[in-house]
């Protein structure tokens, strides 16, 4: 979904609420937003889209991670609304952050594994998310994209922490969209949340405490989020 204009969503104010102000920046923004967005969830939200990346493609050099504790069989991730704002095609990256960004850094990272609790390397994992000013990007690719697990199933992002929005009166938690499947397993679409801001958390009916990250600060640098994704076979 390359074509159109760049897609806005309402920033909210401290309660939650659009201001005035948001909703008369939005302008055409926002009508093009209404349009779209009813068009998704009546659509979209039923048969999440596939993921179009060849399984087969090598995996890109990524940060070794601990190994995998032993353990019992895992339940498959919970699954969440793709939410009509994915696009398809999106760049090989692990990067998503912008030379001039605003926001506050980020690395995101984890491993894909399979309910045995096994790696599944070469599974794709496709990720987008709102900028530092609670926009999605549906031109130009920003903040997001795609990248292939390595042999520990291990993926890494640096991003930016995204910003809670307000969408058709809705609340939405600071959150990350994620598509991911391996050669041998279902699609899975979800989404993870942060932690932090549990006021927006209790306001947004979409939040699910069993999708969120670990977040923790590092002596320097920016915090890590770890979540890892237990994809069902297929």
């Amino acid at each position: 979904m390359k074509e159109g204009a760049r897609i806005s969503t309402i920033p909210a104010r401290d309660d939650g609420r659009p201001t005035r102000r948001d909703v008369l920046t939005a302008g055409l923004g926002g009508l093009g937003l209404t349009a779209l967005g009813f068009a998704g969830f009546a659509s979209k939200q039923l048969v999440p889209q596939p993921l179009v990346y060849d399984l087969s493609a090598p995996a890109p050099p990524v940060v070794a991670l601990a190994p995998t504790p032993a353990c019992a069989d895992q339940p498959a991730t919970d699954r969440a609304e793709e939410g009509p704002f994915y696009a398809p095609n999106t760049p090989l990256k692990r990067d998503f952050r912008r030379p001039d960004h605003r926001g506050r850094e980020l690395v995101l990272r984890g491993r894909v594994l399979d309910v045995r609790c096994r790696p599944i390397p070469g599974a794709v994992i496709d990720l987008w998310q709102t900028d530092e000013d609670a926009l999605y990007d549906n031109v130009d690719y920003g903040y997001r994209g795609h990248q292939f697990t390595g042999p520990g199933g291990e993926f890494e992002v640096s991003t930016v922490l995204p910003k809670r929005y307000a969408i058709l009166g809705m609340v939405r938690s600071p959150h990350v969209h994620v598509k991911a499947q391996g050669a041998k397993t279902k699609l899975l679409t979800t989404q993870i949340f942060f932690p932090e801001d549990a006021e927006s958390h209790a306001r947004d009916p979409l939040f699910n405490p069993r999708l969120v990250v670990d977040l923790r600060q590092t002596a320097s640098g920016p915090p890590v989020a770890t979540f890892d994704f237990v994809l069902e076979d297929a």
